[in-house]
């Protein structure tokens, strides 16, 4: 006689309700946690952008060495003879505007010891397409959906008055406004350096907060200050579009 039991093993599946708790659960986890990681990633494109800043302190330390004292210029115009047609519809022809340059072309080629020659205006500051300098003066919290390509621009009322006694506080450069031209109205996003002058002009689509910094670094700007040192300053933007020299006078023409 056989006495042995046969056993059979049970599978027991998951409710549906079972599921969608887990489901919920998991949904909850990812919800908490994508904000974190959002900030996370803020927090990393700001780091970048300070150090690539920096960069260019030490950049501009070395040309000023060379130079004796004497700042990258903010805005020039190359020899026409040296340039080759990089773009067209951007080459400068007789009765047309100059090709111009600015601090950014010059400081790559002092860098780098590569020499541009591009018959067109900014071509470093603009990121044209397959140069080394593509990604160099680029802030990479701003899309590619922007306006203007020059993510990097000096501060004209300090690049200009560097030799003159004016506040250390003033920065050489900093964040652009991505989203807005140089002020005048006329399309021209291409200038390098931002002047006080025009920081509440809208640009031509109407809307721009003219050619002042940006705040797009957890409502803050990273500059490079007088004495090369790079710094995050949620304050001086608003301070700077009032008082564009810092001499605690506000000026009507540029105030907000």
């Amino acid at each position: 006689m056989n006495n042995s039991l046969t056993i059979t093993k049970v599978h027991r599946a998951f409710t549906l309700i079972e599921l969608l708790v887990v489901i919920s659960i998991i949904s909850l986890l990812i919800s908490i946690l994508l904000p974190s990681l959002s900030r996370a990633r803020a927090q990393a494109k700001g780091i970048h952008c300070l150090a690539r800043i920096r960069e260019f302190g030490v950049a501009i330390a070395s040309y000023e060495v060379s130079s004796l004292g004497v700042l990258p210029s903010a805005r020039w115009y190359p020899d026409p003879v040296s340039l080759t047609h990089g773009d067209s519809s951007d080459v400068s022809l007789p009765g047309q505007d100059p090709i111009e340059y600015g601090w950014s072309e010059l400081l790559y080629t002092f860098v780098y010891q590569d020499d541009i020659n591009l018959a067109q205006n900014y071509p470093a500051q603009r990121r044209v397409s397959g140069k080394r300098w593509e990604e160099y003066f680029v802030c990479r919290a701003v899309g590619d959906d922007a306006m203007s390509s020059g993510h990097y621009r000096v501060y004209r009322p300090a690049w200009r008055n560097k030799r003159e006694h004016v506040r250390p506080v003033l920065p050489l450069l900093g964040d652009a406004n991505e989203l807005s031209e140089r002020g005048d109205g006329l399309g021209n996003d291409e200038c390098s350096y931002i002047d006080a002058g025009e920081a509440n002009i809208a640009g031509s689509d109407g809307r721009s907060n003219g050619n002042r910094f940006s705040d797009r670094h957890y409502g803050g700007t990273n500059y490079l200050f007088q004495d090369l040192h790079g710094a995050w300053t949620p304050h001086l933007r608003k301070e700077l579009a009032r008082d564009f020299d810092l001499n605690g006078v506000i000026d009507v023409t540029v105030a907000p």
